[in-house]
This record gives C-alpha cells, sequence and structure tokens, in this order.
C-alpha cells in the first residue's frame, strides 16, 4: 500500500485474479438436478434408455451394480430382462468358479495369509450376492467365521477393527448372539468412539427384541459420545422411533 491508494502492481494481480475467478467453470446444477437413480431409470425411461442403461452398466463393473440388476430382471421389458439375466448368471458362475479356486488353496496352503484373506473375501463376497441359499449360506457363513477368527489371530490387536466389525456381522446372521455380544464389547472397549461395534449392538438387541437393552446402547453411545456418520445418524434415529434407517 501507498499512502495514495493501491501499489499498480497490486492493482493488475487483483485484476488477473478476477479473471480467473470470472473463467472458472460452475457445475451445471440444472443438469445435476435433471438425474435420478438408475434404480428410477428403470422404471421411468423409455425402453431404449433402459436398455442402454442396462447395457451401459455391463460394460462398466456388473458386480458392483448387482442389486439394479435383480431389479432389471424384474423389468416388464423382456430385452432389459434377459441382458441382466444374462449377467446375474455370469456373475454367479464366475464368483462360483473363483470361490472353488480359493477353497483350493486354502486346503493346499491354511497357513498362508494371502491365501486364507482371499478365501475369506471370496466367501463374504458369495454371501452377499446371494449365491448360495438355506444351509449351503449357513455352511458358507460358519466357514467365514472361522476364517475371519483366523485372521484375527494373526493381526497385532491395534490392526483387529476391521476384521472384528466383519465376525461380529457374520455372527449376529448365524443368531450367535452371545458370541456376537463378546466380540462387540471388545470392539468398543478398544473403540469406544467408532459407530459400526454399537450399531451392531442395536441391531443385536433389535433381532432378539430386547427394548431395554436397545434403549440402553442408545444412551451408553451418547455417553461415549461416539462419532456418527450421516448414515449412521439415520440408523440411530430409526432405532429412537424417528423413521426409516
Amino acid at each position: 500500500m501507498r499512502r495514495n491508494g493501491l501499489h499498480a502492481d497490486l492493482v493488475e494481480k487483483l485484476r488477473v485474479d478476477d479473471e480467473l475467478h470470472r473463467s472458472i467453470r460452475v457445475e451445471d446444477r440444472a443438469g445435476t438436478a435433471a438425474t435420478v437413480p438408475l434404480e428410477e431409470a428403470l422404471i421411468l425411461d423409455t425402453a431404449e434408455q433402459r436398455r442402454k442403461l442396462i447395457l451401459s452398466v455391463l460394460t462398466e463393473d456388473p458386480v458392483q451394480y448387482y442389486d439394479l440388476l435383480q431389479q432389471a430382471r424384474m423389468n416388464d421389458d423382456s430385452e432389459v430382462v434377459h441382458y441382466a439375466a444374462t449377467a446375474m448368471a455370469q456373475i454367479s458362475k464366475q464368483a462360483d468358479l473363483a470361490l472353488q479356486q480359493d477353497a483350493r488353496r486354502f486346503a493346499d496352503d491354511p497357513n498362508d495369509r494371502e491365501v486364507l484373506a482371499a478365501y475369506a473375501n471370496a466367501l463374504e463376497r458369495s454371501l452377499k450376492l446371494g449365491l448360495a441359499q438355506g444351509r449351503a449360506a449357513q455352511l458358507q457363513r460358519q466357514q467365514l467365521e472361522r476364517l475371519l477368527k483366523m485372521q484375527m489371530a494373526n493381526q497385532p490387536k491395534e490392526e483387529q477393527y476391521g476384521l472384528g466389525c466383519r465376525l461380529a456381522k457374520v455372527q449376529l446372521e448365524l443368531a450367535e448372539y452371545a458370541a456376537a455380544e463378546q466380540t462387540l464389547a471388545e470392539l468398543t472397549a478398544r473403540w469406544p468412539v467408532r459407530e459400526t461395534p454399537w450399531l451392531l449392538r442395536l441391531r443385536s438387541a433389535a433381532a432378539r427384541k430386547d427394548g431395554a437393552e436397545l434403549a440402553r446402547w442408545l444412551v451408553e453411545m451418547e455417553r461415549a459420545q461416539v462419532y456418527l456418520s450421516a448414515a449412521g445418524r439415520r440408523e440411530v434415529d430409526f432405532w429412537k422411533g424417528g423413521g426409516q434407517p
């Protein structure tokens, strides 16, 4: 600054900065507002657009859109149904083949940590996709529980959080509530402000229809000042009676 105003060099810099600001391209909000979720597109768009949508999904990574493909299989457009059913059959075939390969590798070398992790991931993926049903799915969950315990035994305690959460989820799916509570108690004691173990405790109490315990965990979460994500807050509000999770 000079006594009589801004230095000439500074004035020039401000002018350049203003031009740069004006040249910045802002996202087209109108275009963003016009987009709709893929699920809605299957219902609202024309037959041609629905077919293009399914074909675009198939050229990307169809596994991540598995839930969408399941919905598309129920569509009233026979061509969309055909594409979706074909993709799901291919995904199932590939996942089943990968699971068999990982199972064989684990049987040959159960002490290899990478082989163990790959087999556990393959089982988890199979269960998530619903490739096994009934007794077969139950056996897969029991095997997954065993594998996760083996992985945790080989990990330092400070690195067991993710594995512990996965283990507790499987134990809840197996209705092994006492074992799940032991796992979750250890997790909440070691990581008291992380949300996943607490949310799993809420689900466990709800599954057992234990309203008193559900209310107790909600109070304990507030006392522990658990950090909640947006999804976590929605779930807590749901258990408090505030709507859908």
